[in-house]
């Protein structure tokens, strides 16, 4: 019996990537190439445990297309921290406490290690930009070669935020370089500087977006007081904790690469 109504398969969260490649495979032999394979997993699957077999993948040049559900925790376990997990954020495996305050290493930029593989088109979008993310997902689709598209994906539960802030949080997310939207299009040029894409993300030359009408600066800090994995690097008058201080230049440490790699600065 099958629920869906598109052929699927299930398997170790870890193993999405090398199962299908051998769909792929058979899938070829008969005469299929012009069926889109889709492999979905979040950011435990993907960035940690699996991320031997995506790698693997992504070098094959097989046109399978990947969908990673970035929640910076492993959501199907318990909120365990990850290696998307950001720094400074209290989770599980990560807590903050006497001793640390929360993760203290650095996120991995999956879209980053995607572009290094040779011809992979990536995409980093969020659902609140539902332009930027259907346009990601119909390139995807439309590149013949192996595709990533990490989407920003809130857990409610684990990032302390209510039900209904999910399309808030991830758009504050992009606004606030958290998790910066991209696009990158190996058809685009001979250049990476031609290939990546940041439109989508707002005043893409700057460090941080600033409000034109509040004054507002929209940075990691910001963000960081709207969601409770953060609340306790914030001391009873607001002041943010050394830790946190570190995480918000750790994400504008890594704009700034996306920037370069861009030809913005």
């Amino acid at each position: 019996y099958n629920p869906y109504l598109v052929p699927w398969t299930n398997s170790l969260f870890e193993n999405g990537p090398a199962d299908a490649m051998g769909v792929r495979a058979r899938w070829d032999q008969m005469g299929w190439g012009d069926k889109k394979l889709w492999v979905v997993g979040g950011d435990g699957a993907m960035l940690d445990i699996g991320f031997q077999s995506l790698s693997r993948m992504l070098a094959s040049g097989m046109n399978i297309k990947v969908l990673i559900l970035d929640t910076q925790v492993y959501s199907n376990t318990g909120g365990q921290s990850s290696t998307a997990t950001f720094k400074a954020q209290n989770t599980k495996f990560s807590v903050h406490g006497k001793v640390i305050q929360g993760k203290t290493e650095r996120r991995k930029e999956i879209a980053q290690i995607a572009i290094m593989h040779p011809n992979t088109f990536v995409a980093q979008t969020s659902c609140a930009m539902s332009n930027h993310f259907y346009k990601s997902i119909m390139a995807a689709n439309e590149f013949d070669g192996p595709a990533v598209v990490s989407v920003y994906t809130t857990c409610q539960p684990e990032h302390g935020v209510g039900d209904n802030l999910a399309m808030n949080q991830s758009k504050l997310a992009v606004d606030t370089r958290t998790f910066p939207v991209l696009i990158y299009d190996p058809r685009k040029g001979s250049k990476i500087s031609e290939r990546l894409s940041l439109q989508g993300n707002p005043a893409p030359k700057d460090d941080w977006y600033k409000d034109p009408k509040t004054g507002d600066l929209f940075d990691f800090v910001m963000f960081a007081r709207t969601e409770g994995r953060f609340a306790k690097h914030f001391d009873k008058d607001g002041n943010p904790s050394p830790l946190l201080l570190e995480a918000k230049q750790d994400r504008l440490d890594n704009w700034r690469v996306l920037q370069e790699l861009a030809g913005i600065i």
